[in-house]
Protein backbone atom coordinates (compact mmCIF):
# COMPACT_ATOMS: atom_id res chain seq x y z
CA UNK A 1 0.00 0.00 0.00
CA UNK A 2 1.35 3.01 -0.64
CA UNK A 3 2.65 4.49 2.20
CA UNK A 4 1.58 8.54 3.50
CA UNK A 5 5.54 8.99 4.18
CA UNK A 6 7.32 9.18 0.96
CA UNK A 7 9.98 6.81 1.02
CA UNK A 8 12.79 8.65 -1.08
CA UNK A 9 16.48 7.01 -1.66
CA UNK A 10 14.58 3.16 -0.09
CA UNK A 11 17.37 0.94 -2.16
CA UNK A 12 15.07 -1.62 -0.89
CA UNK A 13 12.50 -1.03 -3.91
CA UNK A 14 15.42 -1.55 -6.44
CA UNK A 15 16.47 -4.99 -4.20
CA UNK A 16 12.84 -6.91 -4.10
CA UNK A 17 9.30 -6.58 -6.15
CA UNK A 18 7.39 -7.43 -2.65
CA UNK A 19 8.66 -3.63 -1.46
CA UNK A 20 6.46 -1.61 -4.20
CA UNK A 21 3.41 -0.29 -3.25
CA UNK A 22 0.67 -1.28 -5.35
CA UNK A 23 0.39 1.59 -7.94
CA UNK A 24 3.86 0.90 -8.72
CA UNK A 25 3.83 -2.93 -8.56
CA UNK A 26 0.35 -2.80 -10.70
CA UNK A 27 2.19 -0.23 -13.62
CA UNK A 28 5.51 -2.12 -13.56
CA UNK A 29 3.31 -5.76 -14.31
CA UNK A 30 0.92 -4.28 -17.08
CA UNK A 31 4.21 -2.70 -18.84
CA UNK A 32 6.46 -6.02 -17.86
CA UNK A 33 3.49 -7.93 -19.93
CA UNK A 34 3.19 -5.38 -23.18
CA UNK A 35 6.81 -5.61 -23.53
CA UNK A 36 7.04 -9.40 -23.29
CA UNK A 37 4.53 -9.52 -26.02
CA UNK A 38 6.10 -6.78 -28.24
CA UNK A 39 9.31 -8.99 -27.53
CA UNK A 40 7.82 -12.48 -28.50
CA UNK A 41 5.99 -10.84 -31.33
CA UNK A 42 9.26 -9.45 -32.60
CA UNK A 43 11.35 -12.90 -32.19
CA UNK A 44 8.47 -14.75 -34.17
CA UNK A 45 9.71 -12.74 -37.49
CA UNK A 46 13.24 -12.78 -36.86
CA UNK A 47 12.79 -16.63 -36.73
CA UNK A 48 11.20 -16.71 -39.52
CA UNK A 49 13.33 -14.54 -41.41
CA UNK A 50 16.39 -16.25 -40.40
CA UNK A 51 15.23 -19.09 -42.02
CA UNK A 52 16.52 -17.73 -45.14
CA UNK A 53 19.81 -17.65 -43.68
CA UNK A 54 19.73 -21.59 -42.35
CA UNK A 55 19.43 -22.93 -46.35
CA UNK A 56 22.12 -20.07 -47.43
CA UNK A 57 24.35 -20.96 -44.54
CA UNK A 58 23.54 -24.68 -44.42
CA UNK A 59 23.29 -27.74 -46.60
CA UNK A 60 20.13 -30.10 -46.59
CA UNK A 61 18.99 -31.57 -44.49
CA UNK A 62 21.23 -29.76 -41.96
CA UNK A 63 19.03 -26.55 -43.12
CA UNK A 64 16.06 -27.98 -43.05
CA UNK A 65 16.09 -29.98 -39.42
CA UNK A 66 17.38 -26.27 -38.53
CA UNK A 67 14.46 -24.56 -40.25
CA UNK A 68 11.77 -26.80 -38.76
CA UNK A 69 13.07 -25.76 -35.65
CA UNK A 70 12.83 -22.16 -36.16
CA UNK A 71 9.59 -22.59 -37.66
CA UNK A 72 8.49 -24.35 -34.30
CA UNK A 73 9.73 -21.25 -31.92
CA UNK A 74 7.84 -19.18 -34.26
CA UNK A 75 4.86 -20.65 -33.55
CA UNK A 76 5.98 -20.67 -29.85
CA UNK A 77 6.32 -16.60 -29.99
CA UNK A 78 3.47 -16.27 -31.37
CA UNK A 79 1.56 -18.21 -29.01
CA UNK A 80 3.36 -16.45 -25.94
CA UNK A 81 2.49 -13.17 -27.45
CA UNK A 82 -0.77 -13.42 -27.99
CA UNK A 83 -1.77 -15.11 -24.42
CA UNK A 84 -3.46 -12.85 -22.11
CA UNK A 85 -1.32 -13.36 -18.70
CA UNK A 86 -2.63 -12.10 -15.09
CA UNK A 87 -0.87 -8.87 -14.71
CA UNK A 88 0.40 -10.23 -11.11
CA UNK A 89 3.34 -11.22 -9.67
CA UNK A 90 3.19 -15.34 -11.06
CA UNK A 91 2.02 -14.69 -14.34
CA UNK A 92 4.01 -11.76 -14.94
CA UNK A 93 7.45 -14.08 -14.09
CA UNK A 94 6.20 -17.01 -16.37
CA UNK A 95 6.00 -15.07 -19.15
CA UNK A 96 8.90 -13.31 -18.31
CA UNK A 97 10.81 -16.71 -18.09
CA UNK A 98 8.70 -18.50 -20.91
CA UNK A 99 10.57 -15.39 -22.91
CA UNK A 100 13.91 -16.49 -22.36
CA UNK A 101 13.46 -20.62 -21.97
CA UNK A 102 11.97 -20.53 -25.46
CA UNK A 103 15.20 -19.23 -27.65
CA UNK A 104 17.23 -21.01 -25.08
CA UNK A 105 15.87 -24.24 -26.36
CA UNK A 106 16.26 -23.50 -29.96
CA UNK A 107 19.97 -22.37 -29.22
CA UNK A 108 20.46 -26.15 -27.05
CA UNK A 109 18.86 -27.89 -30.26
CA UNK A 110 20.45 -26.21 -33.09
CA UNK A 111 23.89 -26.72 -31.75
CA UNK A 112 23.11 -30.45 -30.82
CA UNK A 113 21.69 -30.75 -34.78
CA UNK A 114 25.10 -29.40 -35.94
CA UNK A 115 27.59 -30.94 -33.55
CA UNK A 116 25.59 -34.67 -34.72
CA UNK A 117 25.94 -33.45 -38.65
CA UNK A 118 29.24 -32.13 -38.55
CA UNK A 119 28.15 -29.15 -40.06
CA UNK A 120 29.84 -26.65 -37.83
CA UNK A 121 33.15 -27.70 -39.33
CA UNK A 122 32.00 -26.02 -42.48
CA UNK A 123 30.33 -22.97 -41.05
CA UNK A 124 32.59 -21.08 -38.66
CA UNK A 125 30.18 -17.97 -38.97
CA UNK A 126 26.46 -19.80 -38.58
CA UNK A 127 28.00 -21.33 -35.42
CA UNK A 128 29.14 -18.75 -33.87
CA UNK A 129 25.63 -17.11 -34.07
CA UNK A 130 24.40 -19.86 -32.19
CA UNK A 131 27.03 -19.81 -29.70
CA UNK A 132 26.74 -15.69 -28.80
CA UNK A 133 22.99 -16.08 -28.96
CA UNK A 134 22.77 -16.36 -25.11
CA UNK A 135 24.56 -12.51 -25.00
CA UNK A 136 21.45 -11.51 -26.91
CA UNK A 137 19.07 -12.79 -24.78
CA UNK A 138 21.06 -10.99 -21.69
CA UNK A 139 20.98 -7.43 -23.26
CA UNK A 140 17.03 -8.21 -23.82
CA UNK A 141 16.74 -7.99 -20.30
CA UNK A 142 17.71 -4.24 -20.59
CA UNK A 143 13.84 -3.07 -21.43
CA UNK A 144 12.42 -4.57 -18.79
CA UNK A 145 12.13 -2.58 -15.80
CA UNK A 146 13.02 -5.53 -12.96
CA UNK A 147 14.38 -5.56 -8.98
CA UNK A 148 18.14 -6.92 -8.70
CA UNK A 149 16.56 -10.23 -7.81
CA UNK A 150 14.55 -10.46 -10.60
CA UNK A 151 17.54 -10.44 -12.89
CA UNK A 152 19.83 -12.53 -11.21
CA UNK A 153 16.99 -15.20 -11.40
CA UNK A 154 16.04 -14.37 -14.96
CA UNK A 155 20.09 -14.28 -15.57
CA UNK A 156 19.84 -18.22 -14.51
CA UNK A 157 19.05 -19.73 -18.20
CA UNK A 158 21.34 -18.19 -19.67
CA UNK A 159 24.11 -19.67 -17.52
CA UNK A 160 23.51 -23.65 -18.45
CA UNK A 161 22.62 -22.36 -22.69
CA UNK A 162 26.56 -20.71 -22.36
CA UNK A 163 28.64 -23.40 -20.03
CA UNK A 164 26.54 -26.69 -21.53
CA UNK A 165 27.90 -26.81 -24.99
CA UNK A 166 31.15 -25.74 -23.54
CA UNK A 167 31.06 -29.31 -21.51
CA UNK A 168 29.07 -31.50 -23.62
CA UNK A 169 30.47 -29.98 -27.27
CA UNK A 170 34.03 -28.76 -26.35
CA UNK A 171 34.29 -29.33 -30.43
CA UNK A 172 31.64 -25.99 -31.07
CA UNK A 173 34.42 -23.53 -29.87
CA UNK A 174 37.55 -25.01 -31.34
CA UNK A 175 37.42 -21.32 -33.48
CA UNK A 176 35.74 -19.45 -30.82
CA UNK A 177 37.40 -18.77 -27.09
CA UNK A 178 34.96 -20.08 -24.15
CA UNK A 179 36.25 -17.68 -21.41
CA UNK A 180 35.54 -15.34 -23.96
CA UNK A 181 32.20 -15.85 -24.46
CA UNK A 182 31.72 -16.28 -20.66
CA UNK A 183 32.95 -12.86 -19.82
CA UNK A 184 31.37 -11.32 -22.83
CA UNK A 185 27.84 -12.71 -21.33
CA UNK A 186 28.53 -11.35 -18.01
CA UNK A 187 29.53 -8.40 -18.95
CA UNK A 188 26.06 -7.97 -21.30
CA UNK A 189 24.31 -9.01 -18.32
CA UNK A 190 25.56 -6.50 -15.99
CA UNK A 191 24.77 -3.54 -18.48
CA UNK A 192 21.68 -4.92 -18.95
CA UNK A 193 20.99 -5.18 -14.95
CA UNK A 194 21.72 -1.25 -14.80
CA UNK A 195 20.39 -0.36 -17.68
CA UNK A 196 16.72 -2.74 -15.99
CA UNK A 197 16.95 -1.03 -12.73
CA UNK A 198 16.95 2.28 -14.18
CA UNK A 199 14.16 1.65 -16.00
CA UNK A 200 12.35 0.55 -12.37
CA UNK A 201 13.93 3.90 -11.22
CA UNK A 202 12.15 6.49 -13.77
CA UNK A 203 8.95 3.62 -13.88
CA UNK A 204 8.65 4.56 -10.00
CA UNK A 205 9.45 8.23 -9.98
CA UNK A 206 7.20 9.02 -12.65
CA UNK A 207 4.17 6.83 -10.93
CA UNK A 208 4.86 8.48 -7.31
CA UNK A 209 5.04 11.76 -9.46
CA UNK A 210 1.60 10.95 -11.04
CA UNK A 211 -0.20 9.21 -7.58
CA UNK A 212 0.95 12.26 -5.70
CA UNK A 213 -0.38 15.64 -5.43
CA UNK A 214 2.25 18.23 -5.92
CA UNK A 215 0.99 20.36 -3.89
CA UNK A 216 -0.30 18.50 -0.93
CA UNK A 217 1.99 15.68 -0.90
CA UNK A 218 -1.61 13.30 -0.57
CA UNK A 219 -2.45 10.84 -2.80
CA UNK A 220 -4.08 11.83 -5.82
CA UNK A 221 -7.91 11.05 -6.82
CA UNK A 222 -7.23 8.59 -9.25
CA UNK A 223 -4.77 6.52 -7.70
CA UNK A 224 -6.90 7.24 -3.95
CA UNK A 225 -10.10 5.12 -5.90
CA UNK A 226 -7.70 2.60 -7.26
CA UNK A 227 -6.23 1.91 -3.56
CA UNK A 228 -9.74 2.21 -2.25
CA UNK A 229 -10.68 -0.25 -4.36
CA UNK A 230 -7.84 -2.79 -3.09
CA UNK A 231 -8.22 -1.92 0.35
CA UNK A 232 -11.95 -2.13 0.35
CA UNK A 233 -11.94 -6.21 -1.40
CA UNK A 234 -9.08 -7.07 1.24
CA UNK A 235 -11.06 -5.62 3.99
CA UNK A 236 -14.24 -7.56 2.61
CA UNK A 237 -12.18 -11.03 2.28
CA UNK A 238 -10.46 -11.29 5.46
CA UNK A 239 -13.45 -9.81 7.55
CA UNK A 240 -11.35 -6.43 8.97
CA UNK A 241 -12.58 -3.70 9.76
CA UNK A 242 -11.88 -0.26 7.39
CA UNK A 243 -12.86 3.46 8.37
CA UNK A 244 -12.91 6.15 6.40
CA UNK A 245 -13.04 10.22 7.08
CA UNK A 246 -14.10 12.81 4.47
CA UNK A 247 -12.46 16.05 5.37
CA UNK A 248 -14.00 19.30 4.05
CA UNK A 249 -11.79 22.86 5.37
CA UNK A 250 -14.46 25.27 6.61
CA UNK A 251 -14.73 28.51 4.54
CA UNK A 252 -11.60 27.99 3.04
CA UNK A 253 -13.21 30.04 -0.20
CA UNK A 254 -12.96 32.73 2.18
CA UNK A 255 -8.88 32.42 3.07
CA UNK A 256 -8.48 32.80 -1.06
CA UNK A 257 -10.51 35.98 -1.38
CA UNK A 258 -8.81 37.43 1.53
CA UNK A 259 -5.17 36.77 1.44
CA UNK A 260 -4.69 35.42 -2.04
CA UNK A 261 -4.19 32.04 -3.41
CA UNK A 262 -0.53 31.69 -2.36
CA UNK A 263 -1.97 31.70 1.58
CA UNK A 264 -4.74 29.35 0.40
CA UNK A 265 -1.96 27.02 -0.88
CA UNK A 266 -0.29 26.97 2.05
CA UNK A 267 -2.97 25.79 4.30
CA UNK A 268 -3.86 23.15 1.99
CA UNK A 269 -0.16 21.95 2.74
CA UNK A 270 -0.52 22.30 6.21
CA UNK A 271 -3.29 20.49 6.84
CA UNK A 272 -2.08 17.58 4.62
CA UNK A 273 0.85 18.29 6.91
CA UNK A 274 -1.32 17.69 10.33
CA UNK A 275 -3.09 14.79 9.25
CA UNK A 276 -0.22 12.68 8.01
CA UNK A 277 1.59 13.86 11.64
CA UNK A 278 -1.57 12.44 13.41
CA UNK A 279 -2.14 9.89 11.42
CA UNK A 280 -0.60 6.03 11.13
CA UNK A 281 1.83 4.76 8.72
CA UNK A 282 -0.79 2.71 6.79
CA UNK A 283 -3.50 5.05 6.70
CA UNK A 284 -3.52 7.21 3.08
CA UNK A 285 -4.29 10.27 2.82
CA UNK A 286 -5.96 11.49 -0.44
CA UNK A 287 -6.52 14.94 -1.81
CA UNK A 288 -10.28 14.49 -3.36
CA UNK A 289 -11.11 17.72 -4.36
CA UNK A 290 -9.95 21.48 -3.99
CA UNK A 291 -10.13 21.72 -0.22
CA UNK A 292 -11.38 17.75 0.49
CA UNK A 293 -9.60 15.32 1.67
CA UNK A 294 -10.17 11.65 2.62
CA UNK A 295 -8.09 9.55 4.68
CA UNK A 296 -8.65 5.48 4.15
CA UNK A 297 -8.09 3.91 7.30
CA UNK A 298 -7.87 0.16 6.97
CA UNK A 299 -7.61 -2.38 9.80
CA UNK A 300 -9.55 0.32 12.38
CA UNK A 301 -12.72 0.41 14.33
CA UNK A 302 -15.29 3.80 14.94
CA UNK A 303 -13.51 3.42 18.26
CA UNK A 304 -10.05 4.20 16.76
CA UNK A 305 -11.26 6.52 14.08
CA UNK A 306 -12.65 8.91 17.36
CA UNK A 307 -9.23 8.07 18.69
CA UNK A 308 -7.42 9.58 15.91
CA UNK A 309 -9.88 12.83 15.29
CA UNK A 310 -8.95 13.56 19.28
CA UNK A 311 -4.98 13.40 18.59
CA UNK A 312 -5.96 15.38 15.56
CA UNK A 313 -8.15 18.18 17.67
CA UNK A 314 -5.61 18.48 20.19
CA UNK A 315 -2.86 18.83 17.37
CA UNK A 316 -4.86 20.90 15.16
CA UNK A 317 -5.03 21.60 11.18
CA UNK A 318 -3.45 24.65 11.02
CA UNK A 319 -3.89 27.98 11.04
CA UNK A 320 -5.04 31.05 8.69
CA UNK A 321 -2.83 33.73 8.03
CA UNK A 322 -4.34 36.02 10.83
CA UNK A 323 -3.89 33.34 13.07
CA UNK A 324 -6.75 31.69 13.06
CA UNK A 325 -7.32 28.47 13.44
CA UNK A 326 -8.27 26.67 10.57
CA UNK A 327 -11.38 24.11 11.22
CA UNK A 328 -13.08 21.35 9.05
CA UNK A 329 -16.15 19.43 8.46
CA UNK A 330 -15.22 15.72 8.96
CA UNK A 331 -17.89 13.04 8.22
CA UNK A 332 -17.02 9.18 8.93
CA UNK A 333 -18.23 5.69 7.15
CA UNK A 334 -17.30 2.27 8.63
CA UNK A 335 -17.20 -0.91 6.28
CA UNK A 336 -18.88 -3.45 9.07
CA UNK A 337 -21.20 -1.18 11.15
CA UNK A 338 -22.68 1.19 7.86
CA UNK A 339 -23.01 -2.63 5.85
CA UNK A 340 -21.84 -1.14 2.85
CA UNK A 341 -21.45 -2.96 -0.33
CA UNK A 342 -18.43 -1.35 -2.21
CA UNK A 343 -15.89 1.30 -1.72
CA UNK A 344 -17.92 4.01 -3.74
CA UNK A 345 -21.04 3.61 -1.45
CA UNK A 346 -18.49 3.93 1.55
CA UNK A 347 -16.98 7.26 -0.02
CA UNK A 348 -20.89 8.57 -0.44
CA UNK A 349 -21.70 8.00 3.02
CA UNK A 350 -19.04 9.77 4.35
CA UNK A 351 -19.61 12.34 2.21
CA UNK A 352 -22.82 12.30 3.26
CA UNK A 353 -21.65 12.83 6.91
CA UNK A 354 -19.61 15.20 6.00
CA UNK A 355 -22.27 17.47 4.84
CA UNK A 356 -24.38 17.38 7.92
CA UNK A 357 -21.55 18.61 9.75
CA UNK A 358 -21.41 21.51 7.59
CA UNK A 359 -25.44 21.88 8.38
CA UNK A 360 -23.97 21.62 11.93
CA UNK A 361 -22.88 24.67 11.98
CA UNK A 362 -19.16 23.16 10.43
CA UNK A 363 -15.98 22.40 13.02
CA UNK A 364 -17.97 19.56 13.75
CA UNK A 365 -17.64 15.89 13.28
CA UNK A 366 -20.65 13.47 12.41
CA UNK A 367 -19.32 9.78 13.00
CA UNK A 368 -20.81 5.92 11.74
CA UNK A 369 -23.66 6.29 15.25
CA UNK A 370 -25.05 9.10 13.61
CA UNK A 371 -23.83 11.76 16.71
CA UNK A 372 -22.87 15.23 15.70
CA UNK A 373 -20.10 16.62 18.11
CA UNK A 374 -19.41 20.32 16.98
CA UNK A 375 -16.71 22.68 18.08
CA UNK A 376 -14.13 19.83 17.27
CA UNK A 377 -11.30 22.17 16.53
CA UNK A 378 -9.55 24.99 18.50
CA UNK A 379 -6.94 25.93 20.65
CA UNK A 380 -5.76 22.68 22.82
CA UNK A 381 -6.37 24.95 25.62
CA UNK A 382 -10.14 25.24 24.66
CA UNK A 383 -9.99 21.37 23.46
CA UNK A 384 -9.15 19.95 27.33
CA UNK A 385 -10.93 22.60 29.01
CA UNK A 386 -14.28 23.28 27.32
CA UNK A 387 -15.14 19.71 26.12
CA UNK A 388 -18.03 19.43 28.60
CA UNK A 389 -19.67 22.65 27.33
CA UNK A 390 -19.75 21.57 23.99
CA UNK A 391 -22.81 21.26 21.54
CA UNK A 392 -23.36 17.98 20.39
CA UNK A 393 -26.27 16.83 18.09
CA UNK A 394 -27.48 13.34 16.76
CA UNK A 395 -28.31 13.62 13.41
CA UNK A 396 -30.51 10.87 11.46
CA UNK A 397 -30.00 9.04 7.75
CA UNK A 398 -32.13 11.71 6.90
CA UNK A 399 -30.30 14.83 8.16
CA UNK A 400 -33.27 16.16 10.23
CA UNK A 401 -31.64 16.92 13.65
CA UNK A 402 -32.65 16.52 17.10
CA UNK A 403 -31.25 17.91 20.33
CA UNK A 404 -29.86 15.97 23.04
CA UNK A 405 -33.01 15.74 25.53
CA UNK A 406 -35.18 14.15 22.43
CA UNK A 407 -32.84 11.53 21.76
CA UNK A 408 -31.43 10.59 25.20
CA UNK A 409 -28.10 11.26 26.87
CA UNK A 410 -27.08 7.69 26.07
CA UNK A 411 -26.92 8.06 22.29
CA UNK A 412 -25.03 10.75 22.73
CA UNK A 413 -20.46 10.24 22.11
CA UNK A 414 -19.27 12.18 25.20
CA UNK A 415 -16.38 14.56 23.45
CA UNK A 416 -14.23 13.86 26.20
CA UNK A 417 -13.34 10.45 24.52
CA UNK A 418 -13.68 12.36 21.36
CA UNK A 419 -10.63 14.78 22.11
CA UNK A 420 -9.22 12.08 24.42
CA UNK A 421 -9.02 13.98 27.54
Amino acid sequence: MWSMRKADGRWDEFVSARFHSSEVSRERYSLLLSRVQFVSRLFCVFSLLWIGMEFVLWPWPVSGALALERTLSAAAFWILGAHRFEARAPGVFNALLALLLLPSGLILGAEFVLVHSGAYQHQLFGTQAYLFSPIVLAATLSIFPLTVRENLLLAVPMIPVTVFPMIVWPELFDFTSPMAVVLLLLMVAAISGIASLSQLNFLISLVEKSATDGLTGAVTRTFGEQMLETVFAISQRKSTGLCLLFIDIDRFKSVNDRFGHSAGDEVLRGVAASIRAVARRQDVLVRWGGEEFVLIMPQTSGTEVESFLGRLALAGVGLAPDMVPITASIGAAERVSDKVNGWAELVETADRRMYLAKEAGRNCYVGPNGIAVTGVFGSPRSVSENAQDRPRKNADPNGDWASPNETGSQDITPIKELVGC
